[in-house]
């Protein structure tokens, strides 16, 4: 199995909600792909693109492997710095707290939310390194698309 055909089995794994926040930000960094969240087709019009340029030969499709790769290390860091951040502690604090004093269900569902999103994120950035460093390492990648230089 080739780095792209992992990556696309491990994207098909995410949680809906997260694939769609995935796809809105990989599209928005990639070049070449455009991506319209507003449309209900947009998952597979995105991966249709995905296929297009993989369909280019080897080298579109190593460029393409390169390319995913970094923009998911990127944006799972951010997400993960993010919900770290003592900002969002003390966002979720507050949220308990108000639900707490005021007894509203919407706030306790709005923090309890917040507490899922984040451990999410969380599971998503594990799954990223278990997948870099089985499957898309960059032994991986230089093994399944041997391209000379000289």
């Amino acid at each position: 199995m080739t780095p792209y055909e992992r990556f696309i089995d491990w994207f098909a794994d995410l949680p809906l909600k997260y694939r769609q926040d995935l796809v809105s930000e990989i599209g928005a960094y990639l070049p070449g792909v455009e991506v319209n969240p507003f449309h209900r087709e947009f998952l597979p019009r995105f991966f249709a693109q995905l296929d297009a340029i993989k369909n280019k030969g080897i080298q579109a499709e190593l460029g393409l492997v390169i390319c995913l790769k970094a923009l998911v290390q990127h944006l799972t860091k951010l997400h993960n710095a993010a919900s770290e951040s003592e900002a969002w502690q003390k966002e979720k604090a507050a949220l308990d707290e108000m639900a707490k004093l005021t007894g509203s269900c919407s706030l306790a569902e709005h923090a309890s939310a917040k507490s899922l999103h984040v451990a999410e994120w969380q599971a998503i950035a594990a799954a990223w390194k278990k997948l870099e460093s089985d499957g898309m390492s960059d032994a991986d990648i230089a093994s399944s698309y041997p391209i000379t230089i000289g």
